[in-house]
């Protein structure tokens, strides 16, 4: 006889429910918590007898639209930060043009559109409290533009109504069942390191003449995602906030990684086509032994903080070795030119410097997961020296667009508003001011701003039938408060997901800025449909404002976006001040690049010609940045006569940047090649900081070589018709 000792299996429906709470649960946590911080925002505004809670109400579903507590904190602060200086801006620019109407409507665009302008130039939350600056100045101004005496209480209730509703969402995501962003932006920035780990034996383990972006874009689309995280994170986490130089440091090292990885990777392939084949295995000897210490994805799923101190050690082993292996290979190639001699050297020296980049990379990913590593006052010491460096992209033609789309949508809607007579008019200024800020910085605006008019008319029919129909029948606080979560947890449910997200949000928004809970309620059906229809046709203004002036896709903002791709070469590199020019570079190119990856698709916009320009940009720009570093460095240690072929060089490759033509490129390859012949290879085969520094010299005049002679992407022979 068998005794049946295994517990029963578990019914399959109740596999299948924990599959799908597994997935779905933290939703539904959090739209329960959303309609809790809505209903502790609506009673203490009644409680506090504010005329709107309705306004704190808003103010929650909008800062709890992410479920981390950290980005709804940090959402927050800029919410109310923004709020703060709008009402400050209407309160200005009433007491300017009391009894001026078509006055108070140029001054109030014209602020807007410096709002939204300057949320385009910058990124991250601090752009989002320019948007609240912009559109807070509308909220609190035109309500009581035509009552200038009643503007100071409107901006009082106002602000007030902000502050709790932010508090509240503040409060109930971090207390209740808190969601922290932190352990979200170490996955994110793991899965990231492993990701570029994999691009290293996918760039460099094979060598091909074919070229895509993708891998690279994908990468920096997932740093720039991290540093999203971040900055909510360090509203959330101490140990975040006083480790927020080492994740800037991370953002820097990374950049340099990837920047290091493309070049070698076109080397390689440069090397496949051109060099001996002993050349080629020399080569392939060297990134080859780089490849076996870097984990494969074979290897691991995520790598481990134990595998990246693993390839610390090693890189640094790797390092000590690379100058005798390199001085054995190039030994052995001595019967051959010197121009197959070079492809091997430049190899060597590009892979002292990937190495340091990814070691210093390796370094900082260690270092943001120490917590008792530094101590708080050298943290302080760093976080003072980082203000004002993150700075803003250097895209101010997107940007001055933007700000421009916005000011002329809230003239029109504010012309039409005078010469109507419109009862609800100011509701639509309202609106097309919310819209023309807040979705002047998603990818795609216009087709943003038709999902929020979709979720605007679904929050005004559901507003309609909860005002006339349910709302009579309630009776209480707490039958108020059920009621409205209903509807709020609908919304909330769609905000959720991906696609949907912004119909949800609009839902949300409408339903409880036009139910309009207030002290006293009012039964006023004319009025409610007279301000829904208001709020409908200032979101159709904002979004034809969007489709038709300079839309995102088209020929002219993308000849913008080439122009100032060029100048940040033909310019900034050439000429600007050395401190901290290296990181702005960077940072303003990646900015462009994620821009353009992100830009919709259109038949009129060459996406691949304008991404190849970023990247030959950030190739040659950082060459020429750091090749002026280097000079400044080693001073009296270059050859005589370095000073001026260095100038020559800098000035050729700005010329190529500047005309784009095919005279100006063979110029800045002819001025390369003298600077390489002025600046012999170093025979000394001892590591130190010279000899890294003259190697790496030598090799950005050897990728500046390959990049002004690479005919994959053919931008110095087109593009001079094309821009």
């Amino acid at each position: 006889m068998t005794l049946l000792t295994d517990s029963p299996a578990s019914p399959r429906w109740l596999d299948e429910l924990k599959t799908y709470w597994k997935d779905d649960g933290p939703r539904f946590v959090h739209i329960v918590k959303v309609a809790a911080a809505v209903s502790l925002a609506m009673g203490l505004c009644m409680r506090l007898e504010l005329r709107t809670p309705a306004t704190a109400m808003v103010s929650v579903v909008i800062v709890m639209m992410h479920q981390q507590s950290g980005m709804v904190i940090a959402r927050g602060f800029y919410r109310g930060l923004g709020m703060v200086c709008g009402s400050i801006a209407g309160l200005l620019i009433i007491a300017l043009f009391p009894q001026q109407p078509l006055l108070f409507f140029i001054a109030l665009a014209a602020w807007i559109g410096a709002c939204v302008f300057g949320a385009s130039y910058y990124r991250d939350f601090q752009s989002y409290g320019f948007v609240l600056t912009g559109y807070g100045t509308a909220i609190t101004a035109i309500p009581a533009w035509s009552n200038p005496y009643g503007v100071f209480d409107n901006v009082v209730f106002t602000v007030s109504e902000v502050v709790i509703g932010v508090v509240c969402a503040s409060l109930v995501s971090a207390v209740v069942l808190p969601q922290p962003v932190t352990p979200a932006l170490y996955a994110s920035s793991r899965r990231n390191f492993t990701n570029l780990l994999n691009a290293v034996h996918e760039m460099l383990g094979r060598a091909t003449t074919v070229f895509g972006f993708d891998t690279f874009l994908d990468l920096i689309r997932e740093r720039a995602g991290i540093e999203s995280l971040r900055s909510g994170a360090v509203f959330e986490d101490p140990s975040i906030r006083l480790h927020n130089h080492v994740f800037l440091d991370l953002d820097r090292s990374f950049l340099d990684t990837v920047a290091w990885i493309h070049a070698l990777h076109q080397l390689r392939a440069r090397v496949a086509v051109e060099a001996d084949p002993r050349a080629i295995a020399a080569v392939d000897e060297l990134i080859d032994a780089l490849l076996a210490i870097v984990p494969a994805e074979a290897q691991l799923e995520l790598i481990t903080l134990d595998q990246v101190e693993t390839l610390l050690r090693r890189l640094d082993a790797f390092e000590q070795a690379l100058p005798a292996q390199l001085g054995r290979l190039i030994h052995s190639l001595a019967d051959l030119s010197p121009q197959q001699r070079q492809f091997v050297a430049t190899t060597g020296s590009a892979l002292f410097f990937s190495i340091a980049d990814l070691r210093l990379y390796c370094r900082n990913y260690v270092d943001a997961r120490a917590v008792d590593r530094l101590p708080w006052s050298q943290s302080v010491i760093h976080a003072i020296g980082r203000i004002g460096r993150t700075r803003a992209t250097a895209n101010r033609t997107a940007a001055l667009i933007a700000g421009t789309r916005a000011a002329v949508a809230v003239m029109l809607v504010g012309s039409a508003w005078l010469a109507s007579g419109w009862v609800g008019g100011s509701s639509a200024i309202v609106a097309v001011a919310i819209t023309s800020a807040l979705f002047a910085l998603v990818p795609n605006p216009a087709v943003a701003s038709w999902q929020i008019f979709c979720g605007c008319l679904a929050g005004w029919l559901a507003g309609f039938a909860f005002n006339f129909f349910l709302l009579p029948r309630v009776d209480g606080f707490t039958l108020l408060a059920a009621s409205i979560a209903i509807f709020v947890m609908i919304g909330s449910y769609v905000n959720t997901f991906a696609k949907t997200s912004i119909l949800g949000l609009g839902f949300n928004i409408y339903f409880c800025f036009i139910v309009g809970i207030s002290n006293p309620t009012v039964y006023n059906p004319s009025a409610y449909l007279d301000t829904g229809f208001a709020l409908l046709v200032g979101i159709a203004a904002a979004a034809a404002a969007f489709s038709i002036i300079v839309p995102r896709a088209g020929d002219w903002i993308s000849a913008q976006y080439l122009k100032q791709i060029r100048t940040l070469v033909s310019d900034s590199a050439r000429d600007d001040e050395l401190d901290d020019l290296l990181y702005t570079f960077e940072l303003s190119l990646r900015d462009f690049i994620i821009q353009i990856a992100s830009a919709p698709a259109d038949a009129r916009v060459d996406r691949s010609h304008l991404i190849g320009w970023a990247f030959a940009a950030l190739e040659i720009g950082r060459a020429m940045i750091q090749m002026r570093l280097d000079t400044e460095q080693l001073g009296e240690r270059l050859p005589v006569g370095w000073l001026d072929a260095q100038t020559a060089w800098l000035a050729a490759l700005a010329d190529v940047f500047a005309a784009v033509t095919p005279q100006a490129a063979d110029a800045a390859l002819v001025a390369t090649r003298r600077a390489l012949d002025t600046l012999p290879f170093a025979q000394n085969s001892a590591v130190d900081a010279t000899m890294l520094t003259h190697c790496r010299m030598r090799a950005l005049l050897h990728f500046t070589e390959l990049a002004l002679l690479d005919d994959t992407l053919s931008l110095w022979q087109t593009a001079g018709q094309r821009a």
